[in-house]
Parts: structure tokens; C-alpha cells; sequence
């Protein structure tokens, strides 16, 4: 049977544990990214969203001024968001 004999020089241990650290860093940042996803995912049931109050009204909203084109940003007050 042939036996084989794996060697490493220092310089390729050096760039294996650079590889390796750098798999590492990479998998806690994409860890990192998922769990920012996860938390700002809204709730699956409706009856855990608060309700709207009482108070807060459609009728309460004063209206948009009508602008004279839909495609026309010129006519769109500056103080109006869109």
C-alpha cells in the first residue's frame, strides 16, 4: 500500500488561516444581514398589529392640492412629500 505525506510551508499555513478567518468574518456579517431581515419582517398574525385610534381619522387629513398633470413634477408644491 502507498503511503502519502501532505506538507505544508508556513506561507501556505499563513494563507489557510487567512482564508479561514476570513470564511468566519464573512459568515457572522451574513448572520448579521439575515437577522436584520428577520427583526424588521412585519408580524404573520393581525391581531398582534396595534389598532388604529379612534382619533386619527381619514376626515382629518386635510387633501392634497390637485396638480395639473400626474406626470408633472414642476406642478407639485415643494412642501408636499411624495
Amino acid at each position: 500500500m502507498q503511503q502519502y505525506v501532505f506538507s505544508m510551508t508556513s506561507r501556505m499555513v499563513t494563507i489557510a488561516a487567512a482564508c479561514a478567518l476570513l470564511l468566519c468574518v464573512l459568515l457572522f456579517l451574513l448572520g448579521i444581514e439575515i437577522g436584520a431581515r428577520l427583526s424588521a419582517a412585519p408580524p404573520p398574525d393581525a391581531s398582534m398589529t396595534p389598532a388604529v385610534p379612534s382619533a386619527v381619522s381619514a376626515s382629518s387629513v386635510p387633501p392634497q392640492p390637485a396638480s395639473q398633470g400626474t406626470n408633472d413634477l414642476a406642478a407639485v408644491p415643494a412642501s408636499s412629500t411624495l
